[in-house]
């Protein structure tokens, strides 16, 4: 099977992923994996069958023997009267569909009293999101999951019953992690930020016809580069930082364009927030935030407001050195990814 990835870093690729790999996500997802799905489940499955998550999702509840609704979108107006027409329990939702959930007028409206497990992936939700997502659907589990269509989805997830959304859990059956330093390749200790490494069955061959695209996936110990930066605490939870492509350096410090969305998602005005970052004269790089503003909100927000935000949370090198930008709409991928680079071109275009 040919799989394209999203594209949020550079052009799709055709990921191949071989029969082997697509039975051992099933089997390490279901009931002696991850638990992910139970055959008394009824399972959402509202992301498009083009990304691997759509596949993935129902192709687990039919391996365990759940029960799969399909929904044509995951927009709020679709998903929520779907939850409750037909009791659903268990769904795999992107961050930005969380948002767009926790914002819906509907979900006031509709019950909600079916749904126990909501699945996390695509990219780490703000704390604000996770919280609000938890304490609103009033969730039984909350499982964050860390993995891309090179690693056939999922390679870690945290377990169901649990709520904690910090971090993506542990590693799955078969499968060793590493977090390695982004330069010499050193590998790091606990709590050391780095580049995350995968070595397990769920690992693809490579790309179509990129030979030297799959020569550079792998190192030499046989560990796929995922290209992530996150790190691994005392217990063996990873926890995901960023994109290593989308990091900002500024002040020659790396800089996570997620945690400073994370800041000022806090902010009640915010309704979305993408970070780029822009060149600046004097610190390379800077953080710029590009923001939606809700529309039926009286309070008038200024650029200073929210830079004050993130200057009054963060350390002087995360703080938006390039500026805030207010925008009507962020443009996004298909699975709901912010494209980040599109943004930063964007801005590039208009100062040239």
């Amino acid at each position: 099977m040919v799989i394209y990835s999203s594209g949020t870093t550079g052009l799709p690729k055709g990921i191949l992923i071989t029969h082997r790999n697509f039975v051992a996500q099933m089997i390490l997802s279901g009931k002696r994996g991850f638990n992910m799905i139970t055959p008394e489940d009824i399972t959402l499955s509202s992301n498009p069958c083009t990304h691997l998550s759509g596949i993935w999702v129902s192709s687990v509840s039919f391996a365990v023997g759940a029960t799969v609704v399909a929904a044509p979108s995951s927009d709020p107006d679709v998903i929520l009267p779907a939850i409750e027409k037909y009791k659903v329990t268990v769904m795999l939702l992107f961050p930005t569909y969380a948002l767009k959930l926790l914002q819906s007028p509907l979900l006031e409206k509709v019950d909600t009293s079916s749904f126990e497990t909501i699945i996390i992936g695509g990219s780490t939700a703000p704390a604000v999101v996770a919280r609000g997502v938890i304490e609103k659907l009033k969730l039984q589990s909350y499982m964050h999951m860390y993995g891309m269509t090179e690693t056939t989805a999922a390679v870690t997830m945290s377990s169901r019953g649990n709520l904690d959304y910090v971090s993506a859990g542990v590693p799955v059956a078969m499968s060793d992690m590493k977090v390695v330093d982004v330069r010499s390749g050193e590998k790091l200790g606990p709590r050391q930020e780095g580049e995350i490494c995968i070595r397990s069955p769920l690992c693809v061959p490579g790309y179509l016809n990129r030979p030297q695209a799959t020569a550079a996936l792998y190192d030499n110990e046989g560990f796929l580069r995922s290209g992530d930066i996150g790190y691994y605490d005392e217990k063996g939870r990873f926890y995901i930082v960023d994109r290593q492509k989308e990091m900002i350096k500024c002040m020659d410090l790396a800089v996570s364009p997620a945690e400073v969305e994370g800041i000022l998602q806090q902010h009640v005005s915010v309704k979305e927030v993408a970070v780029a970052g822009v060149p600046h004269a004097e610190y390379g790089e800077g953080a710029r935030a590009f923001v939606v503003l809700h529309q039926d909100d009286t309070h008038i927000v200024t650029e200073e407001e929210l830079a004050k935000l993130v200057s009054d949370q963060l350390a002087p090198h995360k703080h938006l050195h390039g500026g805030v930008e207010f925008v009507t709409s962020i443009p996004k991928s298909d699975t709901g990814k912010y494209l980040r680079r599109t943004l930063r071109d964007n801005f590039l275009k208009a100062k040239a």
